[in-house]
């Protein structure tokens, strides 16, 4: 261990935390201490973040006025780590009521335990004010949202004297593994736009204010002796695992790409300029998501001379009628009725059949706005692959792909960065539909993967010459491609005839 960090851990665990818990040294150690606004303890599983982000708060819950909110995905997977805390929080004489799933202590802090899965989920804590939240697991939520909004919870109001509690530290503090949903917006809060601090164990943001600062704890099997000496053989069991989910679980590998869908997707490369006009050499066309309840989606694109493809704006919208649809496609774009083509989604030919009469559909509606719409190849499996051809790119090799950086392009950037892969088909992304509010989801993900399915990259051609149709070669091809393997067939059975009855033509009935 360093000299920075025999002095970082030289630093006393508060009383209170050292009562019921004594953290090991290094990373947990690091992470309770740090002085960090945001910090997430991220990593290896068995790296001891649980614990950690359960311990930590607390340091504080002598101060009247703390309050703490630990949460989880769902109220399940709660169950342990309330086990945990009905084992310990007694002996700094916390009060459980089961009712509100909160501990009391003597100086009247609390320790309340929730669940927070989905956007929707976070306006149960509108109107409440927390000291600290910690967030166990954070990997598992798909949307950065969910976070900021959170952090709007952290306040810290001394009601007494109308005012901010000085006493009182305002802490963001979270644990996540890699290659979860909430993957790629994690490793760009917390693990790209950090610095390493001088003791090496954590790393911290280099800009912004103190008080708002932001850390990274990374974490390692091998930091939680508790586990490795409870249970040795769990090592073994994480290097059974395929090698990118080994990388990520067993040695904390951020950069691992498993688990996001479009790995290539890059927002330095990806994300270009827009230019102010299209120029009429290029080859443009539209691509469609619809939506009523879920977001609607639609894409221009356009194609240059050498075939790279750039997604020059978007239109996206909710809660609209077709016509309306249309009308505010046309508002945005005066010249998309010259585009050569515009693709969508099969369900724009869905029928609605109600009390015996045929209502239009979605197509048909479009029709009569002058927009003609055509369906979209809808494989989601070589959908996918088609887009990471586009998308990927080398040292001589740019990408096929690019999205022109407008406000309505930036969210559906943001969409495809965030899409994983389906962990029952890993040839397919996983299917995420938008909440009651309409927000999340993988409209804008469906929009590209129509529009670049439109005009697909062909991979490498069959070698060999080529001939014209009903040509005499084309005709000699295909009849030798045809009879040959009958030849070769017939020769096999009459060698089968010879070894078995000892001469061609032989009858073993005659």
């Amino acid at each position: 261990m360093s000299d920075a960090a025999r002095a970082l851990f030289a630093v006393p665990v508060p009383v209170q935390v050292a009562k019921v818990w004594t953290p090991h040294p290094g990373p947990q150690t690091a992470f309770i201490q740090s002085d960090a606004y945001e910090v997430l303890y991220g990593g290896a599983a068995g790296g001891g973040k649980t614990d950690a982000l359960l311990y930590g708060p607390l340091d504080q819950i002598h101060i009247p006025g703390c309050r703490v909110l630990f949460l989880r995905r769902t109220f399940r997977e709660l169950r342990e780590v309330m086990d945990r805390a009905l084992g310990t929080f007694r002996k700094l004489g916390g009060v459980w009521r089961e009712s509100e799933k909160r501990w009391t202590f003597p100086s009247g802090a609390t320790y309340e335990f929730g669940y927070c899965e989905t956007y929707n989920d976070v306006f149960q804590y509108q109107g409440q004010e927390y000291t600290e939240i910690c967030y166990d697991e954070l990997g598992q939520c798909p949307e950065e949202r969910v976070w900021t909004y959170l952090i709007s919870r952290n306040r810290a109001t001394d009601h007494r004297n109308r005012g901010t509690n000085q006493k009182l530290r305002r802490r963001m503090r979270a644990s996540a593994n890699p290659g979860g949903p909430g993957h790629v917006w994690l490793k760009r809060r917390f693990v790209d736009h950090v610095v390493a601090n001088p003791a090496g164990v954590g790393v911290r943001d280099a800009g912004g204010r103190d008080e708002l600062s932001r850390a990274f704890i990374p974490a390692r099997l091998a930091d939680n002796p508790t586990l490795n000496l409870g249970d040795p053989s769990y090592r073994q069991r994480l290097e059974m695992l395929p090698e990118v989910t080994r990388r990520q679980l067993l040695d904390g590998d951020w950069s691992a790409g498993e688990g996001m869908a479009l790995s290539e997707l890059n927002r330095e490369v990806h994300l270009v300029d827009r230019i102010h006009a299209v120029p009429g050499g290029w080859y443009q066309w539209a691509a469609l998501d619809w939506g009523f309840n879920h977001p609607f989606v639609a894409g221009w694109f356009a194609a240059d001379p050498d075939g790279n493809v750039y997604l020059v704006d978007s239109v996206i919208g909710r809660r609209l009628l077709p016509r309306e649809i249309a009308e505010r496609i046309l508002e945005n774009w005066p010249h998309i009725r010259q585009v050569r083509k515009f693709v969508a989604g099969h369900d724009c030919w869905n029928e609605v059949k109600a009390r015996g009469e045929n209502t239009p559909s979605i197509a048909e509606q479009f029709r009569q706005e002058g927009i003609l719409l055509q369906k979209a190849n809808i494989s989601r499996a070589s959908g996918l692959n088609n887009m990471r051809r586009y998308l990927t790119y080398g040292p001589d090799r740019p990408p096929r792909f690019h999205i022109m950086d407008t406000p309505a392009n930036r969210r559906v950037f943001e969409t495809l960065e965030s899409m994983v892969v389906d962990p029952d088909n890993v040839e397919d992304a996983l299917k995420v539909d938008a909440d009651e509010y309409g927000q999340g989801g993988d409209d804008a993900y469906d929009m590209v993967r129509y529009g670049l399915a439109a005009r697909p990259l062909m991979g490498k051609l069959p070698e060999g010459p080529e001939h014209r149709a009903f040509s005499p070669e084309a005709v000699a091809a295909d009849s030798e491609r045809v009879h040959k393997p009958l030849e070769q067939r017939a020769k096999a059975r009459a060698k089968a005839r010879i070894k078995t009855y000892g001469k061609p033509n032989s009858n073993p009935w005659g």
